[in-house]
């Protein structure tokens, strides 16, 4: 069973906010060779990077296909479900095989983590087909974590925040520790994932996240930018406002 790839360029309890703990994005000492990004290992706002990357699927697949932001190419519906103190910045669906540049623009309230989904695999399960599962002997987890990884993932990537690069962005890849659950929107079977169903459904996630630390208030430029395999390059732009 193929399904999309959902990247920069392919179409593919109760949360307590501990704003005044977190070091806003632009306070860059001390916090490594990234240090607009929170380390890849780290539990901002007391989970992990992993269990945030999980969540902004479970936030994707519920926002209907008429006002999902993997979809808007405009940022009108960038606060569509958004929740929490970590705001979800969604890549945009591409088809493979065409270049292309699209912009948004977005409000984000101050305080709020930025999550850029660069790329992922969301692998859903069960499937049409009669043949997508687990082998004999072998986990749910196992299988769905060895077919996410045979999708064609990320060529050159570069990311910079206000013209100041990511660096080594190939790092911040990651893959769920445990199978989780979603609840697709009905719509997106079409758009983003034939396997989706009425129900919740495990998952799991394999991508690129980079989570940066809360901007000051004011005006941020976020660009992700990406050379495919066959040449092709593609970008997405944030016009960021925080307020």
């Amino acid at each position: 069973m193929r399904k999309t790839f959902c990247g920069l360029l392919f179409a593919c309890t109760t949360l307590v906010t501990a704003q005044a703990a977190e070091p806003p994005g632009n306070d860059l000492s001390g916090f490594g060779p990234n240090p607009q990004l929170y380390p890849k290992d780290s539990r901002p706002f007391g989970k992990s990077i992993y269990g945030w990357a999980d969540r902004s699927i479970q936030w994707l697949y519920a926002q209907p296909d008429a006002s999902n932001p993997l979809f808007d190419s405009t940022g009108a519906f960038c606060a569509s479900g958004q929740d929490g103190p970590v705001w979800n910045l969604a890549p945009t669906a591409m088809p493979m095989m065409m270049a292309g540049d699209v912009a948004r623009s977005c409000t984000v309230p101050h305080g709020k983590a930025l999550l850029l989904m660069v790329g992922f695999v969301s692998d859903t399960f069960p499937c049409p087909d009669p043949n997508f599962g687990p082998k004999p002997g072998q986990s749910l987890y196992d299988f769905l974590v060895a077919d996410a990884k045979t999708y064609p993932m990320m060529g050159n990537m570069q990311v910079t925040l206000d013209g100041r690069p990511i660096r080594a962005v190939n790092d911040y890849l990651y893959t769920s520790e445990n199978l989780f659950s979603l609840k697709g929107d009905p719509s997106l079977q079409s758009t983003l994932d034939p396997c989706i169903t009425t129900g919740w459904q495990p998952v799991v996630n394999y991508g690129y996240y980079l989570m940066f630390r809360p901007l000051r208030p004011g005006q941020h430029t976020l660009v992700s930018r990406m050379t495919d395999m066959t040449g092709m390059t593609r970008s997405l732009t944030y016009f960021l406002t925080v307020q």
